[in-house]
C-alpha cells in the first residue's frame, strides 16, 4: 500500500528494540505505527510545556522538506 510518509532509519539498542516488538504486539500495532505514535505523544508534551514549534519550509500535509 502506497504511503505518504517520510522512511527514515536510525541505530538503536537491541534490548530497546525487543522491548518495543513487544509492546506493539500487545497494542496490536505495527512497530512503525507505535514509534509515530509515541513520536506524535512527545512532539505534543514538549510543545505542551515549551510552545509549537513553527517549521519553515516543509510540507507538513507530505512529510517532505520544501
Amino acid at each position: 500500500m502506497p504511503t505518504n510518509k517520510t522512511p527514515f532509519t536510525f541505530n538503536i539498542k537491541n534490548e530497546y528494540l525487543e522491548k518495543m516488538r513487544h509492546i506493539a504486539k500487545r497494542e496490536t500495532r505495527s512497530l512503525s505505527n507505535l514509534l509515530e505514535h509515541l513520536c506524535k505523544l512527545y512532539i505534543e508534551e514538549y510543545e505542551q510545556n515549551n510552545g509549537k514549534i513553527e517549521l519553515d519550509n516543509v510540507d507538513v500535509a507530505n512529510s517532505r522538506a520544501v
